[in-house]
Parts: C-alpha cells; structure tokens; sequence
C-alpha cells in the first residue's frame, strides 16, 4: 500500500527546501485574514477556476517544464477539488504564507486517491514517491510500504524531515476523505520544542522514482484559530 503523509519540516540554516532558496515575504490578504477566525488558502469551492492552476498557488518546475505533471480544478463527485496527476514525474504545487500556528493551530482539509503504488519501500530513497502528501514548512531557529496511520519516521536524506502516516491501506481508495489536525501540537510532539512561524505550504503527486503513475484531488486546505470548535 501507499500511505498518505503530512510532511512537518524545520531547518536550523535559512530556509532551503528540495535545493531552491525561497526568501520568505507577507502577502497583505493573509495579514488580513487572520482578524478572522478561518485562514483560506485558495483552495475551497468560492476559489474555483475551471482547469486553471489554484489563484496564489504555483507549480514548481524542475530543470524546465515538467512533462507529465499537472495540477488543476476539477468538479470531482460535486466536490470542487485540484486534480494533481504525475507519470513518472513530479507535480509539486506551492506557496508562500506567514501563519501563526500558535494562533491558527488547526488544519482541515479534504482529499481523495485514485490508486496506490505497487511494489516499493517509502523508507528506501527509491522508493520515495507518493500519490498525494503536504508539507508544512517552519522558519528556521537562531522519509514503506507497512506504515500505519499514526507512524512516525525520518524522510530518506532529509534529518531536518519528519514524516506523520496520517492514512494508510486501500480500504478508502476512490473515497474522499476528511481530516483535522492540530499542527501545533503535532509539531511539538515531533521537535519538542515551539513552533516559529509557518512559511510555506507544498502539495505533491511524486511517480519521479518508481515511473509509475498516479492520481489524487484536495480540496478545502484551511486554518483555523484554536477557539474555534470544528465538528
């Protein structure tokens, strides 16, 4: 089976992830939104764009344009989603933000897979793919096939990298899902220590290793201040 993962990063060095520098900056509509008790990141139904790419969200290109990667809106079972799609490539989806998730601790998000990849082991770097996975990015201070929904592991040649299996199994195949999580209190459970402030977001459908193919949606990705009681 493939689990899903949510990717929970810090860096004692300025901020460097997959080898390209991104300088952090402030968008003034995130200043804005939180005065408000939900952070919306681009991706909810009032945000769809019928085959564009999320409005604020890029798709990272590596060596040039990537052939085979794709990320776009979709209705997918009336659930306006992005449909991120790799064949043997990488579809890395991202932005820049500045949350505080001391303030905004909870993230909710929705998300459906497609299919599983056969036959690899995430723990080994080449078997380092994944059908759908989102990394949370800190500021900085002065990665199997077996993983069950709760396990904890180091991402191959990333020790600055921890991995949390939020879901795992083909038992929900083609079934959307939903999830709440407590990002500040994950990121304490993982580093035992405070979070800085969260500066970046990545979505990625990775088939560069293994050359297989896969298919998955997200939808919905927002915060939320921790008074806030979510049902």
């Amino acid at each position: 089976m493939m689990p899903a993962r949510i990717f929970i990063r810090k860096h004692p060095f300025f901020f460097i992830l997959i080898g390209i520098l991104m300088l952090l900056f402030a968008f003034p509509f995130l200043a804005g939104a939180q005065n408000q008790d939900t952070i919306g990141l681009g991706l909810s139904a009032e945000d769809y764009l019928p085959g564009k790419i999320p409005k604020g969200w890029t798709i990272r290109k590596k060596l040039g344009f990537l052939r085979g990667a794709k990320a776009e809106w979709v209705i997918e079972e009336g659930v306006h989603a992005v449909k991120l799609h790799s064949k043997a490539t990488l579809t890395f989806l991202e932005k820049i933000v500045d949350i505080d998730i001391r303030e905004f601790p909870i993230v909710t998000w929705q998300w459906k897979v497609e299919n599983i990849l056969q036959n690899i082991d995430e723990r080994t770097v080449e078997g380092d793919d994944h059908p759908i996975r989102i990394f949370f990015v800190f500021e900085p201070d002065a990665s199997h096939s077996h993983l069950q929904p709760g396990d904890i592991i180091k991402d191959p040649g990333k020790p600055m990298q921890k991995l949390m299996v939020i879901e795992g199994g083909n038992r929900n195949l083609g079934r959307w899902l939903t999830y709440k999580r407590n990002l500040y209190e994950d990121y304490t459970m993982l580093y035992g220590e405070e979070p800085r402030r969260l500066i970046f977001i990545g979505i990625l459908n990775d088939t560069d290793k293994t050359g297989q193919e896969a298919v998955s949606y997200i939808a919905g990705l927002q915060f939320h201040r921790k008074e806030k009681q979510l049902h």
